[in-house]
């Protein structure tokens, strides 16, 4: 993001967050960045587009202050997300009045918005999916694997149920006890599952993000966690015991771990695709995967400098 988009996107993040978006007009914002209306409008087509980028950049902010936590040494997994909850729930209070807005937007027509959405949000939404569900895993064990999208969606549901009375009725909430609340009905749903085995309601391999097929130079590319582990699969399948399937086995869990981060380090995936390039039986999953990379890098590129 360069500056003078990053500014204006800050700039109207503030007005929005202290008087709502309603109350701030594109001229407000214009003149506190120190530039015309006509250039703010060459910049954002809409101040509903410049909702939506304000909206995305806390998406980010958001995800780096998980993505801190989430390396955090000495911590159990339930510490771990138990802080990150507080973390969501302390970020969606300093974002109230902007908030309050964009989640009335996202109630009022949800099929509208699902349309709508760019290849960065249908990412985001992919990679929170398996994060979340790794930290299922990380709690509850594999056998909960059935039931993440059951979870998923309570957890979902909950959250935004506490954020709209903590916003309209119940402002003396507290995070802590929120976060506590939220994990100790996530653990209460987990065990009774896993104790009663009931039918989920939406199996995981139904999910949409689940299971999109590959559709090259398109905005529905595979997404790379299905390929390593299908890289994962054939490694572990074809490959002769020894020291080769052991380093090729690691770095595929290295690359996995990395790509699903919520702040990917680019070094460390050029650095472990560079030790998978060599090895014949993933090579045309390592080229579908270094097209994906690259096809997602540029558009990052394309849509940063169609703003300069």
């Amino acid at each position: 993001m360069n500056e003078k988009r990053k500014l204006v996107i800050v700039t109207a993040l503030k007005l929005f967050s202290a008087k709502g978006s309603a109350a701030t007009s594109m001229q407000e914002i214009a003149e506190l960045c120190g530039m015309s209306k006509g250039s703010l409008y060459l910049m954002f087509k809409s101040k509903e587009e410049l909702e939506a980028s304000t909206l995305e950049y806390c998406v980010y902010i958001l995800m780096d202050k998980m993505s801190q936590i989430e390396h955090e040494n000495g911590l159990t997994s339930r510490e771990r997300l138990h802080k990150q909850f507080e973390a969501l729930l302390k970020h969606v209070s300093e974002l109230k009045e902007f908030l309050r807005v964009q989640l009335r937007s996202m109630m009022e027509d949800e099929s509208q918005r699902n349309e709508q959405r760019t290849p960065q949000q249908r990412d985001i939404e992919i990679r929170t999916l398996h994060w979340f569900k790794k930290k299922l895993e990380d709690l509850y064990g594999s056998e909960i694997e059935p039931y993440t999208i059951d979870l998923i969606l309570m957890t979902h549901g909950l959250l935004l149920s506490y954020v709209k009375i903590w916003f309209t009725e119940m402002p003396n909430l507290t995070v802590s006890k929120m976060a506590t609340n939220l994990l100790q009905t996530m653990d209460y749903a987990a065990q009774g599952c896993l104790k009663h085995r009931p039918v989920p309601l939406i199996p995981l391999e139904q999910w949409p993000a689940w299971i999109s097929d590959p559709q090259p130079d398109t905005a529905m590319l595979r997404h790379p966690a299905h390929i390593l582990k299908q890289m994962q699969e054939i490694a572990s399948r074809e490959l002769p015991s020894g020291q080769t399937r052991n380093d090729v086995l690691e770095t595929i869990a290295i690359l996995r771990q990395e790509i699903m981060e919520f702040s990917p380090r680019r070094a460390i995936i050029l650095g472990m695709m560079h030790n998978l390039a060599d090895i014949p039986i993933l090579e045309p999953l390592h080229s579908e995967l270094q097209h994906i990379m690259d096809t997602i890098h540029n558009r990052f590129i394309q849509a940063d400098s169609s703003h300069t």
